[in-house]
């Protein structure tokens, strides 16, 4: 992923500004009201054409790696989709994080001490 340039599915301004990364449920998930977005590596294809289709109001734009980070913290999506592929937006966050050098947090072991039935 390492300095990869991402194209989104987004949202297009009425008044010119800038295009939000649209957000869409989930219908086929077991959890009712789970998010997902799509993202290309290409601007233009078959996907994004069918994409466009499907809605007037979408737009595909290029955004940064700062960009995906600030909306998958303010979405939360559980889903992202790169070029069609299922990712979960777990790994796509932390993939994000690296790329920007930011450092991961490493899950700390803790031991429970047993009780004392005595």
């Amino acid at each position: 992923m390492a300095g990869e340039q991402y194209y989104a599915l987004c949202v297009e301004e009425e008044d010119g500004g800038t295009a939000e990364i649209a957000f869409f449920e989930l219908r086929r998930e077991a959890l009712q009201g789970a998010l997902g977005i799509s993202l290309y590596t290409s601007p233009d294809g078959e996907l994004q054409r069918r994409h466009l289709q499907q809605d007037d109001h979408v737009v595909i734009v290029a955004k940064s790696t700062r960009d995906l980070l600030e909306a998958m913290n303010t979405g939360v999506p559980s889903t992202v989709f790169v070029d069609g592929e299922r990712i979960a937006g777990s790994v796509f966050k932390a993939m994000l994080e690296e790329d920007l050098g930011m450092p991961l947090r490493q899950p700390r072991i803790v031991r429970l001490e047993e009780p004392d039935l005595h």
